[in-house]
């Protein structure tokens, strides 16, 4: 049996958080983010830095107040997997991949926001990068969304979970606008247009 990835349609909780990135006459189709394999690697990274960093001013702390290496060393830990936790998460709600019904979105950051999106009519084509590790151990890649246009030709979709699914939902989604507004016959590379930023 076959597990799809992107089944689940956003939570209400997803689509009230996410509405105002949306136009009025746009739904949401998918929100999605990095890859957990590439959570956990950032993890065990950031284990060691900053990770190390607070051990060792867990240590010096205990050592400081004359608490006891054993506490000194819980005290440290405690601060160095706080920390690699903290990252992590931060890492992981500050990337933000959106699928509506008329666009592809990317979001980056929380509290400062950048958002980059390209209308479903301005994609020329799709392009997958997926390394040998990434497909046969990670199962994570890289979707190159290429569009026509003056400013920059293509936004990425950067270690995203099963990228062929998510490359043929995309498609799907692509050629459904197509289809609703009159461009059935044109591919994916006849259509024109610009990145919006």
């Amino acid at each position: 049996m076959v597990k799809f990835h992107y089944r689940e349609s956003p939570t209400e909780k997803q689509k009230k958080a996410f509405r105002k990135y949306l136009s009025e006459d746009e739904e949401l189709v998918l929100v999605t983010s990095l890859s957990k394999a590439y959570i956990r690697s950032k993890f065990i990274l950031n284990l060691l830095f900053p990770g190390m960093l607070f051990l060792g001013l867990g240590l010096g702390v205990g050592w400081f107040f004359n608490i006891g290496r054993i506490w000194a060393l819980v005290l440290g830990l405690g601060f160095m997997f706080l920390s690699a936790i903290l990252k992590t998460m931060h890492v992981y709600h500050a990337n933000r991949y959106l699928l509506t019904t008329r666009r592809v979105i990317i979001k980056k950051g929380l509290f400062s926001v950048k958002l980059t999106a390209a209308l479903f009519d301005k994609i020329t084509n799709l392009v997958v990068d997926q390394s040998i590790i990434d497909r046969l151990l990670l199962h994570h890649g890289t979707i190159v969304v290429n569009t026509a246009g003056v400013s920059k030709g293509e936004i990425i979709l950067k270690y995203v979970d099963s990228p062929m699914e998510l490359k043929n939902l995309l498609e799907r989604l692509i050629n459904r606008e197509r289809e609703q507004f009159g461009l059935r016959g044109a591919s994916l590379t006849e259509v024109e247009g610009e990145i919006i930023t």
